[in-house]
């Protein structure tokens, strides 16, 4: 066995069964456009490692093309942290649920019986105030940024 096939055999760290896709594929070629750029690889290696990249499946195949290089490695796995689910209930929407739900019904008897419509606003106020702060908190969790920001 060749120096250069051993180099595909070894592993660092505890090998990882997790499969890979595309974009983990192309940051591995990626990497190695670098290493054949600073002349850390021939042609010849580099053409055998692309390949060997291109038909990677798991994180572990991708990892062994470049434990016997310097940095760069390519960066596996790394995505934006994902958003909420749809049914989590978060703190805000359990208090804008229990507003709604006590609120507007004592707001609408204030309403009825001592003609105080102008009460309706302050249950329908928190409300956007709310939902206005859970957005806020939940755009800055998933890492959106409007120009003003940055």
């Amino acid at each position: 066995m060749s120096n250069a096939d051993e180099t595909f055999q070894r592993s660092e760290g505890p090998p990882s069964d997790l499969r890979v896709g595309a974009p983990e594929r192309e940051a591995a070629l990626l990497a190695l456009d670098e290493h054949l750029g600073y002349e850390r690889l021939d042609p010849a290696e580099y053409t055998q490692r692309r390949a060997a990249c291109q038909t990677a499946r798991t994180e572990s195949d991708l990892r062994r093309l470049f434990v016997d290089l310097p940095e760069p490695h390519p960066d596996l796995f790394h995505q934006p942290p994902a958003a909420p689910a749809a049914d989590d209930v978060t703190a805000l929407g359990w208090a804008l649920g229990i507003l709604l739900a006590l609120g507007l019904p004592v707001t609408i008897v204030l309403g009825v019986v001592y003609d105080a419509w102008w009460s309706l606003t302050v249950p329908v106020a928190l409300s956007v105030l709310l939902l206005y702060i859970e957005h806020l908190l939940t755009r800055k969790a998933t890492g959106v940024v409007v120009a003003d920001e940055a």
